[in-house]
């Protein structure tokens, strides 16, 4: 999950508002919403929906006999508790010192009872430190651009998404019926820059298989920092165009945007 996952965005933020993010953990996420637009959205929008609860609850006064089955529960728990946990006492004892068994039971279970609940703040506290530092890096990372190609008259389909961080495509094809005898001329993808100009990418597959993945040519970054590019698919002989430019017939274009 990236910082662009609704889930992620919307759980921290639901923490935040509730109090859970605190200390180191609190100041990494207040950092993140003062960079962030949809971070503030979801900040606001848990605000908003914690705000509507308390007016949408009636109190409820629990019935008398309610009250009476919890006092019998705690007498019960103290009677079982009691010979456990009182010193070995004379006859002669005073009656007045029994208790302090009991008080001292009650205090190494409050004492455990303290230990577990701060191991599991802890690890509540790890588990958000590490979604704040996966959204920290993730945000540094540009997203890939995606788009998927299709003709008319033509069944097949591709999935294409180009990774400028990995200057790496990555092509994986839904087989059906082509637009081109692919035994006589191939597929050639191409992404068309801020001035129209054509830059060969690859050949697209033909046949189903592992996804396949090719080097992205060296470009100006300011080509690929736009939320959305343009690519074409053009007709060629077997292996690609010969001149670095398309020469046969450009089957279609279609927009890249970045994926959210």
């Amino acid at each position: 999950m990236h910082y662009r996952n609704p889930e992620l965005r919307s759980q921290l933020a639901a923490e935040y508002v509730l109090g859970l993010l605190s200390g180191r953990a609190r100041r990494r996420f207040e950092r993140l919403i003062a960079r962030q637009p949809e971070l503030r959205e979801e900040v606001r929008f848990w605000n908003e929906r914690f705000a509507e609860i308390p007016a949408s609850l009636k109190p409820v006064q629990p019935r008398e006999r309610v009250w009476a089955s919890i006092s019998q529960e705690l007498l019960k728990d103290q009677n079982k508790l009691r010979p456990l946990i009182a010193p070995k006492r004379s006859s002669a004892a005073p009656a007045a010192r029994e208790p302090i068994g009991l008080y001292r039971s009650w205090a190494l279970v409050a004492t455990v009872v303290t230990v577990l609940l701060g191991v599991a703040l802890w690890r509540e506290q790890a588990r958000t430190s590490s979604l704040l530092a996966l959204l920290e890096v993730s945000q540094n990372q540009p997203m890939p651009y995606v788009a998927t190609i299709h003709f008319d008259g033509s069944e097949a389909r591709w999935a294409v998404s180009l990774h400028p961080d990995k200057k790496l495509m990555r092509i994986t094809i839904a087989p059906g019926s082509l637009p081109v005898d692919v035994a006589q001329r191939d597929l050639e993808l191409w992404m068309l820059d801020s001035q129209g100009n054509p830059h060969a990418l690859g050949l697209l597959p033909t046949a189903a298989g592992v996804p396949l993945e090719l080097p992205l040519p060296e470009m100006p970054r300011s080509e690929l920092s736009a939320m959305t590019i343009t690519l074409a698919v053009s007709e060629e002989p077997k292996g690609g165009s010969p001149t670095g430019l398309p020469t046969g017939k450009v089957l279609g274009a279609m927009p890249a945007a970045r994926a959210l």
